[in-house]
């Protein structure tokens, strides 16, 4: 793009709708287990199945909105989803069935994955290659503030006032999201004839992209080790009390130095990796992450749930930036919506089927050693991140984008 300058006017309008969307997920994600078993009596399964077919949704479609977004328009396809996001987001005041409630999750998810995938792949035209990897972290900064705040939204809006309001909010956040579509120039790519077919044929290879996949594989392990946290930390907490002398409410201390750690280091750590190569970036991650996860294992009490969190923070908040933006770059914008596609694809399946397996691990061995298990998942991304890039003279500083 000829516009150098990062914080135009385009780009903080895309990040302010995806920070709107953001909220409008971790709102309900971590809600909905809760008002499927007051609404409709659901047993343990269908009320999970039931926030996590927001998830599922999302999962289905990615594939699909990267590989067509350039063929049906990114603002065409943008607008359907926020609209369609809308339409959901109403018909939740009037669902009286818990299929039907699934359904609208299902759908629910659909429009984010095709709204959240278009959004990320114009923001990476938006923003200039030499600054990628910083205009990233600044950009998946919204779905942090989210997971910090959403959450907490939530919990207080649904014990003060209950969820009918709370799909009030939601549905207010959908349409500050919509608003701010026609404020929003997006960049639109005019397709070969050659593109073209590849991005119409139904063969597996055209759903995903090399360079996605590359990358892919690490925020797949890495969201598999994360998932653990999201899962089972409440419980492991809960259970280690008697044992160490943690507090059982010591596990939301994770979670805001996860928060903090992860905003500050977003807002910084995209600028050295711009100016200086992914490796002097990317191997501190592998290890504060697993260090983090050692000390879950260990030490769970209020001081080292508080460091691990912010240990968390800092490797795997900083991973999901900092490895989409060097699949990216590698890639090209001409296949930048089938690279983010295959990302995030990567990204919800460890985030989705890792708690299904470690759960199971957790089952058998116990949750120290399933944390253990989780840093050996974080060893492993770092053994593959080497391998597939990190050994390559362009991971090194004479390879960085700010450099050249």
């Amino acid at each position: 793009m000829s516009q150098r300058r990062l914080w135009n006017k385009d780009f903080i309008v895309a990040l302010s709708i995806s920070v709107f969307l953001a909220f409008v997920f971790y709102l309900l994600v971590t809600s909905m287990v809760g008002y499927a078993v007051l609404r409709f009596a659901a047993g343990e399964t269908a009320a999970g199945f039931a926030s996590t077919a927001f998830v599922l949704g999302s999962v289905l479609t990615r594939p699909m909105a990267g590989k067509l977004l350039d063929v049906v328009g990114r603002r065409r396809l943008l607008t359907v989803s926020l609209v369609l996001a809308v339409v959901v987001s109403i018909a939740y005041f009037f669902v009286d069935s818990l299929s039907l409630f699934i359904l609208s999750r299902l759908a629910h998810g659909m429009m984010f994955g095709a709204g959240h995938t278009t959004l990320n792949a114009a923001a990476q035209d938006l923003i200039p290659s030499a600054r990628r990897s910083e205009g990233s972290g600044y950009f998946a900064a919204s779905m942090t503030l989210a997971s910090a705040f959403g959450p907490l939204i939530a919990v207080t809006t649904v014990e003060e006032w209950g969820y009918g309001v709370l799909f009030g909010v939601s549905l207010a956040f959908s349409l500050i999201a919509l608003i701010g579509l026609p404020f929003l120039r997006l960049p639109e790519h005019r397709l070969t004839a050659a593109q073209l077919r590849n991005a119409l044929s139904l063969s597996p290879r055209t759903f995903v992209d090399a360079e996605g996949f590359r990358m892919g594989v690490v925020i797949f392990l890495t969201g598999a080790a994360y998932s653990a946290v999201l899962a089972f930390l409440a419980t492991h907490v809960a259970l280690a009390t008697e044992a160490v002398g943690a507090s059982s409410s010591a596990s939301p201390l994770y979670f805001l130095g996860f928060a903090v750690s992860s905003l500050t280091a977003r807002l910084t750590i995209g600028r050295v990796q711009d100016h200086h190569g992914d490796n002097v970036v990317l191997y501190p991650l592998f290890i504060t992450f697993a260090l983090s996860c050692v000390i879950v294992a260990v030490w769970p009490t209020v001081w080292g749930l508080a460091i691990a969190g912010l240990l968390a923070g800092f490797g795997y908040g900083s991973l999901i930036t900092c490895a989409m933006a060097i699949a990216v770059r590698t890639a090209g914008l001409s296949r930048v919506g089938l690279v983010t596609s295959t990302y995030l694809l990567s990204m919800d399946l460890g985030l989705g089927l890792g708690a299904i397996v470690l759960g199971a691990a957790a089952g058998a061995w116990g949750f120290e050693a399933l944390y253990l298990l989780c840093a050996v998942l974080i060893a492993l991304a770092g053994g593959w991140y080497a391998l597939v890039h990190g050994r390559f003279p362009r991971a090194g500083r004479e390879g960085a984008p700010g450099r050249r």
